[in-house]
């Protein structure tokens, strides 16, 4: 029977790596548990872990799950800041265990199993997207598993939580102390998005683009950048066009060739594929377009990848009249005004936040350098060719970037983009560099860790 067994886990791939996966996350809030006692120790009073793992906005998701969307409070905040998919999924599995679980419990359980789903899923796009004949295929897996379930940052994907169009001010909601100690646990939705990122990309590069339309309405359903991962269904389908005109070129010159008609052309070390000339940027667009109207499904899936935004925008227009009230609603959390992303970004790194802004003046410089290199990151992809996610990367980092760097941190982390760009990174270094960046990833991941259980505002 063990033998059986045994055979069987190691002839199966998929096993192996969800095996992986959920070890690794497993050991990764193992260290968050016991990082709980450390803290107490420093804390003006001790805490449970569920505590620590709640902050800002928590209570708005849970007070969504359990009554829906209500009317705004003296100061101007209001619920519809917040997209309604991850309440709608709470909500269902309230209803399947007929309210028998604590709602903060519910939103926990959610965003793990999103986050390990998100994971594998991960791993099969990286095989995809990166060069595997450059890169170990095993290293590369490793080092996605890390950085997202153990690398920094990672404590946001055990949360229950997930921001409106940008950005949110710490909200901490007084409720009885002992109740709070004693069944808190945090709520964020950053796994929920990511994970429907990472199926957008999965199957656009599987050119599945029916179910890649599906995950990003989905998206767009959690967070207003989700309805950019149209974006990413238009890149990948604009590059499948290029591969088709790249292949009825080189077919034309084979045959000019052996017409006589050329006498100039180069083959590559694979296949024998001729080589010469250009394609026109024309010819490309041509068959982009002759390719989306031929072929219904490409059609159906970009307009229905915004359709959860919409949605929404027709429900809040039907519960306020505003259809864009989730935008409107966000002036309630902060008044500085800044010129969009130039502005922000140049008032940031210099320090001259004001605390209508909402972010500390530290905060506010170290978010606005790590923007800017994360921009030249992406900028460094699509030079190397990946442009869907070079693409939606800049895009969701720079819709937050027109009013303010709060919660850019989050932004980055959740567009998914980071992890590919820094896997391939840290997969072309040698094996003991690798191992030096990881134990100081690890390290760092402590660090943050710590900053979540004190609130920090640079981790909102």
């Amino acid at each position: 029977m063990f033998k059986a067994v045994a055979g069987y886990y190691k002839d199966n791939e998929r096993l192996r790596l969800l095996v992986k996966i959920i070890a690794v996350w497993l050991i990764s809030r193992a260290v968050m548990l016991l990082m709980v006692p450390v803290m107490n120790l420093i804390a003006d009073e001790p805490h449970q872990w569920l505590y620590y793992m709640n902050p800002w906005d928590a209570e708005w998701y849970k007070g969504i799950v359990e009554n829906g969307y209500q009317p705004p409070k003296s100061s101007g905040m209001a619920s519809w800041a917040f997209f309604p998919l991850y309440p709608l999924v709470c909500m269902a599995v309230r209803l399947v265990t007929m309210g028998s679980i604590n709602t903060y419990a519910v939103g926990m359980t959610v965003s793990n199993i999103c986050i390990i789903i998100a994971v594998y899923y991960a791993v099969k796009y990286a095989d995809i997207e990166l060069d595997m004949k450059k890169y170990n295929k095993k290293t590369v897996e490793d080092i996605i598993i890390f950085l997202m379930l153990a690398g920094p940052f990672a404590v946001y994907y055990g949360a229950m939580y997930t921001e409106g169009i940008s950005q949110t001010s710490p909200v901490i909601v007084k409720v009885n102390k002992e109740s709070y100690d004693a069944e808190i646990v945090s709520m964020y939705t950053e796994a929920l998005f990511i994970l429907c990122v990472i199926l957008c990309f999965y199957n656009s590069a599987r050119h599945n683009y029916m179910a890649a339309g599906i995950a990003a309405a989905m998206a767009s359903a959690t967070r207003i950048v989700g309805c950019m991962l149209v974006f990413v269904l238009i890149t990948y389908m604009f590059m499948e066009a290029c591969a088709e005109c790249r292949a009825k070129h080189n077919s034309e010159m084979k045959d000019n060739k052996e017409a006589g008609i050329i006498d100039k052309y180069m083959l590559t070390d694979e296949a024998g594929i001729m080589l010469a000339g250009n394609i026109s940027l024309a010819s490309v667009i041509r068959t982009f377009i002759k390719n989306v109207i031929k072929e219904p499904k490409k059609l159906v899936a970009i307009m229905i990848s915004p359709l959860g935004i919409f949605i929404y925008m027709n429900y809040l227009r039907y519960l306020c009249g505003d259809s864009w009230a989730f935008y409107h609603v966000q002036r309630a959390w902060r008044t500085q005004k800044m010129f969009p992303v130039i502005g922000v970004l140049f008032k940031s790194c210099t320090g001259q936040l004001t605390a209508a802004s909402g972010v500390k003046t530290l905060n506010g410089i170290i978010l606005g350098w790590l923007c800017v290199i994360t921009l030249m990151l992406y900028a460094a992809m699509i030079r190397k060719k990946h442009y869907a996610l070079g693409i939606f990367g800049i895009i969701v980092l720079l819709i937050p970037l027109t009013s303010s760097v709060m919660s850019t941190l989050r932004f980055i982390m959740g567009s998914f983009v980071i992890y590919i760009g820094v896997a391939e990174i840290i997969a072309g270094c040698n094996r003991y560099v690798r191992y030096g960046i990881i134990a100081l990833m690890s390290i760092v991941e402590v660090v943050v860790i710590s900053a979540w259980y004190f609130w920090d505002g640079l981790l909102m």
